[in-house]
């Protein structure tokens, strides 16, 4: 099944985390690069933005006690709003009714979550209605939702204990066409992580 860019939010022993994965059929050479408190989804050849200006942005973002995670420029937008004082679930619902869904020939939607303390926050903007919804991750356990067919908030099996490890394991979830993905893990300040694989781990089909 293809799902498209995928956003997991989720707790690890009363650690708080969030997770990223790009799934893409159009554009595959894409790779997630750690550039301080953010991780930046680039496409490799430059010149690819310019059939698709979609397909760069910041994909994760610390917002003090915040992360942010989203599959588009909103994300930047939730971590201003939340580090003006905003709470997660309004900063969310602001910033995709404010974009709406993204305005392509799939009109694919804008994803986002966030966490804080115990508490996770996914949301979605589609063509056709905006969601949002708080969740409780004191006990653990993980919730997704995706562009394409998962696009209901649904529990998800992605864990870990590190930043690198999320990263992994929201790789490794069994939807077609993977690219690349990230995650901050909360241990005590953000840490964040990007994994890339090689070329013909990318290539290697899921089942």
């Amino acid at each position: 099944m293809y799902v498209g860019r995928i956003v997991v939010i989720g707790g690890t022993r009363g650690r708080a985390w969030v997770g990223y994965r790009v799934s893409s059929r159009s554009f595959p050479n894409r790779r997630a690069r750690v550039r301080g408190d953010l991780v930046l989804v680039s496409p490799l050849n430059p010149q690819d933005l310019e059939r698709n200006p979609y397909i760069a942005y910041n994909a994760i973002r610390v917002a003090g006690r915040a992360a942010v995670v989203a599959n588009g420029t909103q994300a930047d937008m939730i971590a201003e709003k939340i580090n003006d004082g905003t709470r997660p679930l309004e900063a969310i619902a602001f910033s995709l009714t404010a974009f709406g869904y993204e305005r392509d020939e799939l009109d694919t939607p804008r994803i986002a979550g966030a966490v804080m303390g115990g508490r996770g926050w996914l949301g979605i903007s589609r063509k056709d209605e905006i969601r949002v919804k708080e969740f409780d991750l004191t006990g653990g356990g993980a919730f997704m939702v995706a562009t394409y067919e998962k696009t209901e908030f649904e529990e998800v099996a992605v864990a870990g204990g590190d930043a690198e490890e999320v990263a992994r394991a929201a790789f490794d979830l069994p939807f077609e066409r993977p690219v690349c993905s990230a995650a901050a893990f909360d241990d005590g300040g953000f840490s964040l992580a990007a994994y890339n694989p090689k070329p013909q781990e990318i290539l290697k089909p899921k089942v």
